[in-house]
């Protein structure tokens, strides 16, 4: 074995017999049927399966959609375009341009349904333009095949030892929960391990890994599910621990000293340990703030510390019990218990993630760039194969644009499309012309067929083993009657690697960007939310606009080790502005008030630093002379967040 494979254990190895059963389940069924090209149904198979039986679900319900909505769309674009090869090539190339930019703004499995609807339309479009009469019968078979595919994959895996994603996510929360649990006790220690800026980030992707799996849960094959109230309450629980937790930590380091908070810190940690309740323990805190001396800068930041750490003790006890009633899934899962300050209501799925419009933009022209310069060569020699070299561009610039730089996984998509080809010809011409009856033919399959769907399994290998099921399976191009063309097996390989390097030629053009450009772009997205927030006051407003800074930090976290060493601050940032967000939105009315949009504008970078600290520092003196504690304790948290490095604020600045 070489050296970095891992070896297919018993749960990859069950996951490659369902696939492969499922695959001829689907093949034998579109023989029975007499339909056209039965691999159709075959390679449907390995491009729907999942480990988990809800996200094949999922996939198969999208998948399907996608191909009726791709199906129906060329249907309508062919016949008008038929005689205008340029303007038809431009129509097919635009619809999957749109379809991809669609898919890159969901973000969820839904998104799937959108990419299909694109690439379906270049699979049954390009080759049908020699013969524009056949496109509705071409269309009605394809989407025929790629139902039998996905209703086969998604029985199979439902059937024959299923994986249901609720225990899995259920024991994914346990896992967060647990990370949570750690990083909480190492943070509330005045000098705080190392490693806690470390846990800090992968919290921060583990909570829209959360989200991502949550999705799958309406396919899911589990007899009870957990309700979409009770994942959203969880998933805004664990959101709000993360600038929580990171304004506490701020607020410790610029004390440098425990005086004053020493035995609230030690409640709290022995609350993440699992010991005292979390009632008392809030109740504990905001007493002491009621009743700190209140003598300077460094009292406020006490003040503003004792209350974030009441909302944590809440944020805790109710992460904790959202996670027990997962685990345990009922119609009435979630309890009426008390939320953390701010409580917003729960955000909407589909606004709550990270959406970049630009970047999607890019990845559509680098698909119809791709596949216009396939079909300007295809039209121009008039080759035989050009179509599935346009189709074959517009298929592989889709696959990997989720990517921040595809181009890698483009290249590799290349180099094992190449190794499927004398594989593909070894079946063709050596091996399937002595098939002779059905079993056979499974018999000899089997072997390649088996070992590609256990390293399909293994996340590493996943992107190595799925073109090489594609490019074997659609080499062999299974149908009712065995033909063994060996120059148009030649010709077709040769266009499947003309149409893979114009979509790396493309995509080098014009969408290849490193995580530095990537981090940049997420954080100059969260300013301009920040900017837009100063003139939303919902509570689901207010929610959206955590997930969504939740998310890009997540997003940033992901992509910290491969960025430069003077990058590696930009979540801390993230997550400071995240915290200047809630505490913008806990002022409201008087002179507070009035500062939401100059400090929101101020991070954005659309006003002058010193007169709005100045006012800010006034909007202080007026709540200490009042001695108005929660406010002063909000203010505090705003003047750290916003001017992390300004001198601090003096009583006798009220002078």
């Amino acid at each position: 074995m070489p050296a970095g494979v891992t070896v297919p254990a018993r749960r990859e190895l069950i996951f490659s017999f369902n696939c492969f059963a499922a695959a001829m389940l689907a093949l034998f069924a579109s023989f029975a049927l007499g339909l056209e090209r039965p691999f159709w149904a075959m390679m449907t198979v390995y491009i729907t399966s999942q480990p988990l039986s809800g996200a094949v679900r999922s996939k198969a319900v999208f998948r399907l959609a996608g191909t009726i909505l791709g199906a129906a769309a060329t249907v309508i674009l062919m016949p008008p375009l038929a005689n205008s090869p340029v303007l038809l090539s431009l129509a097919l190339a635009a619809w999957v341009g749109l379809c991809q930019f669609v898919s890159l703004l969901d973000r969820t499995p839904r998104s799937y349904l959108f990419l299909l609807a694109g690439y379906t339309a270049a699979l049954i479009g390009f080759p049908s333009v020699g013969h524009p009469e056949t496109v509705f019968d071409t269309a009605v078979l394809r989407a025929e095949e790629i139902g039998i595919g996905v209703i086969c994959a998604a029985f199979v895996h439902a059937v024959i030892f299923p994986r249901s994603v609720t225990p899995l996510l259920a024991a994914r929360a346990g896992t967060l929960l647990a990370e949570a649990e750690s990083w909480i006790a190492d943070a509330l220690s005045l000098h705080p391990p190392a490693r806690t800026a470390r846990e800090r980030r992968r919290m921060a992707a583990d909570v829209t890994e959360l989200h991502i799996m949550a999705t799958h849960i309406p396919f899911d094959t589990a007899a009870r599910r957990p309700t979409r109230a009770l994942l959203a309450a969880l998933r805004q629980r664990f959101a709000l621990m993360l600038p929580l937790v990171s304004a506490i930590e701020d607020r410790m380091h610029s004390l440098g000293t425990t005086d004053g908070i020493a035995d609230e810190l030690a409640a709290v940690r022995a609350l993440a340990a699992g010991e005292g309740d979390a009632a008392d323990t809030r109740a504990r805190c905001l007493a002491r703030a009621q009743m700190l001396p209140l003598a300077g800068w460094d009292d406020l930041v006490r003040l503003n510390l004792l209350h974030r750490l009441a909302e944590l003790a809440d944020a805790l006890e109710d992460a904790r019990a959202l996670t027990r009633s997962l685990a345990a899934p009922t119609a009435h899962a979630v309890t009426a218990a008390p939320a953390p300050a701010p409580a917003p209501a729960p955000a909407p799925a589909g606004a709550a993630l990270h959406r970049d419009f630009g970047l999607a933009g890019l990845s559509a022209l680098a698909t119809l760039v791709a596949t216009l310069g396939c079909c300007a060569l295809w039209i121009a020699t008039a080759w035989p194969e050009g179509a599935v070299a346009a189709m074959i561009a517009a298929v592989v610039c889709c696959l990997f644009s989720t990517m921040d730089d595809p181009l890698p996984a483009q290249r590799s998509f290349l180099i094992w499309t190449i190794i499927s080809l004398p594989i593909a010809a070894l079946y063709l011409f050596a091996i399937l012309p002595r098939v002779t009856d059905p079993l056979l033919l499974v018999l000899v399959l089997a072997p390649v067929m088996l070992l590609i769907g256990a390293f399909m399994a293994l996340p590493r290998w996943y992107g190595r083993a799925l073109p090489l099921a594609i490019g074997l399976i659609g080499g062999l191009a299974l149908t009712n009657r065995f033909a063994a063309d060996f120059a148009g097996f030649v010709n077709g390989g040769i266009a499947q690697l003309v149409g893979v390097a114009a979509a790396m030629a493309a995509t080098r053009l014009f969408r290849s960007l490193g995580a530095g450009v990537m981090v940049r772009r997420l954080r100059a997205a969260g300013r301009r939310d920040l900017a837009a927030l100063r003139d939303q006051h919902a509570p689901a407003a207010l929610a959206r606009w955590i997930a969504r800074m939740l998310d890009r930090v997540g997003l940033i976290a992901a992509r910290l080790g491969d960025v430069t060493d003077d990058r590696r601050d930009e979540a801390a940032a993230a997550l400071r502005e995240l915290r200047l967000g809630i505490t913008l939105a806990q002022l409201e009315g008087g002179p507070a008030g009035t500062l939401r949009a100059d400090i929101a504008a101020h991070v954005a970078g659309q006003r002058d630093a010193a007169p709005l600290l100045a006012r800010l520092d006034d909007a202080i003196d007026s709540a200490w002379r009042d001695r108005a504690r929660p406010l002063l304790a909000a203010l505090a948290g705003l003047r750290r967040n916003a001017f992390p490095d300004a001198p601090a604020w003096a009583p006798a600045h009220t002078s």
